[in-house]
């Protein structure tokens, strides 16, 4: 019987053993990692990592989150690499190894989104289609998601629409988690904040309200993963190397993310690409009412389909054991039908 095209992805170490899987496994795996950079919009250096799997026909492009950094990536990475894939992965601008585009380096900060996706093009034309795989599948988390989805639908990016043979994305940033207010009013009132902020400070870029400098937070009162031991371990990340710690967002960052999300919104019609949306029922950073409304606009006859994980925050694939288990069955179903 021959191989499946896509081999099956499958969590290698439980939470309790996490620790120790780390020091013994993941860490010595990142450091046989290739690493490089190259030159993004502005002369930004965009570093990248990824990993050659002898024998893989298939690599995964996965394009992260806001504050994130590739090793945060190393157990997923690992997993996708046992199960025969290869691997690829960049920091995007202002974060991680990348470089920071204003002196204090803690300001989570983008002249314009599209500098993202021109940077992810980029990376995918110099450096992932040149090794010469047969297929490519994306993984995309929350900003990353924005980014890669604006690839896969805008009419600028139609030479990448073609690109992946499909597309995952964990809890995607089509709009930002407003609580109790509306998005309709929480929106409007955060732009124009923003526009008051650039007139008064012109020469500055300050953080939006509410937005701090880096700070470690206890586990208790987390957003993101209702996982203790995957928490630290992410935590482990920023407290071993301080650089790459990034505080909040600007005022900038996010006026270019809403009109970003705005756009997606309107060309979601044209993804050609399978897309397998992974929803945390309990995420409390990105609207899931947003990422219903961008899936219900793709076209009808494209493969899709959107799994919402009861229980899970917004770290889908930092989550507790039960729920990173369901994503990847999720994942490998959705992938045997492509």
């Amino acid at each position: 019987m021959p191989e499946p095209i896509y081999p099956a992805i499958q969590q290698h170490c439980n939470e309790s053993q996490l620790a120790e899987h780390w020091s013994d496994v993941l860490l010595p795996f990142w450091r046989q990692l290739q690493h490089g950079q190259f030159s993004g919009v502005a002369g930004v250096p965009i570093h990248y990592s990824y990993c050659h799997t002898p024998g893989a026909d298939v690599a995964w492009v996965i394009s992260s989150g806001r504050i994130e950094t590739a090793i945060k990536y190393t157990e997923l990475i690992y997993e996708l690499s046992q199960a025969g894939y290869s691997v690829f992965i960049l920091d995007h601008r202002g974060q991680g190894r990348s470089g920071r585009m204003l002196p204090d380096a803690q300001l989570g900060y983008v002249a314009d989104f599209a500098d993202y996706q021109h940077d992810l093009a980029t990376f995918l034309r110099d450096i992932v289609k040149p090794a010469g795989y047969n297929q490519h599948i994306l993984l995309a988390h929350s900003m990353g998601a924005a980014i890669g989805a604006g690839l896969l639908t805008l009419p600028r990016w139609q030479e990448w629409h073609p690109f992946f043979h499909a597309a995952i994305f964990c809890a995607p940033m089509f709009g930002i988690y407003t609580g109790a207010i509306p998005a309709s009013l929480a929106e409007p009132v955060a732009m124009l904040y923003c526009r008051i902020a650039r007139a008064l400070w012109p020469e500055q870029q300050r953080y939006f309200p509410s937005q701090l400098a880096y700070r470690d937070k206890p586990f208790i009162t987390n957003e993101l993963t209702s996982s203790a031991a995957r928490y630290q371990a992410l935590r482990n990340c920023y407290q071993t190397e301080p650089q790459l710690q990034l505080g909040g967002v600007t005022c900038q960052w996010l006026q270019q993310a809403i009109l970003a999300m705005h756009e997606l919104q309107r060309h979601a019609r044209h993804c050609q690409t399978p897309i397998l949306l992974l929803q945390g029922a309990e995420d409390k950073v990105v609207a899931n009412k947003a990422q219903q409304r961008w899936f219900e606009q793709l076209a009808a006859d494209l493969p899709k389909q959107l799994v919402a994980l009861p229980g899970a925050r917004h770290e889908i694939l930092m989550e507790q054991d039960p729920l990173r288990i369901a994503a990847f069955s999720a994942i490998n179903q959705f992938l045997s039908r492509c």
